[in-house]
């Protein structure tokens, strides 16, 4: 059975895969000291999705699916929680990113994006060795989640985004897309 949570959550990380591709290829030209036009903006829009949809994204996985599916699946518990316990330090990646991204201008600074492509290296790999095991995990919820937990999961995704527009968190990147 096809569940829209594990969906939006499947739809967030393959977002997120396609946004580190850019902010690493921006990344390089700026270490490298030919950046194209657009690279400070793909940078920034990196560092904005980061602050709006991961959080997010996270809070979805440990307030909603996490629980219900260590719940059905108590052999998964250890592995979630292992998953879970990951995302303060992504979260911290994801402010280093941010923080070497403040100091790369319009000028060709190797230095400075030399900075954000270390920062954001590591960012990526450990998002893709977290997010290949999430997709195994999501695999198995697929068959352990049942219709009603997809849709207390769906609402709850809900109004997070929700509480987020009201808090003007939501912008262009409010509703379901994105995180």
């Amino acid at each position: 059975m096809e569940l829209a949570s594990l969906a939006q959550l499947e739809r967030s990380h393959r977002r997120h895969d396609q946004v580190m591709t850019e902010l690493l290829e921006a990344a390089r030209r700026l270490a490298a000291g030919r950046p194209d036009d657009g690279d400070l903006g793909r940078v920034h829009d990196a560092v904005a999705y980061f602050e709006r949809a991961v959080t997010r994204h996270f809070l979805d996985e440990e307030g909603s699916v996490f629980p219900r599916l260590s719940t059905r699946r108590p052999e998964l518990a250890a592995e979630l929680a292992s998953l879970s316990s990951e995302h303060p330090a992504q979260i911290e990646m994801q402010a280093a990113v941010a923080a070497a991204a403040r100091e790369v201008d319009g000028e060709a600074r190797p230095s400075a994006g030399k900075a954000l492509l270390d920062a954001a290296t590591r960012l990526a790999e450990a998002h893709a060795s977290h997010v290949g095991r999430e997709d195994v995990i999501f695999r198995a919820a697929h068959e352990a989640l049942t219709a009603e937990d997809d849709a207390e999961i769906v609402a709850e995704m809900g109004t997070r985004r929700d509480r987020d527009s009201e808090d003007g968190f939501g912008g262009a990147g409010g509703g379901m897309r994105g995180g």
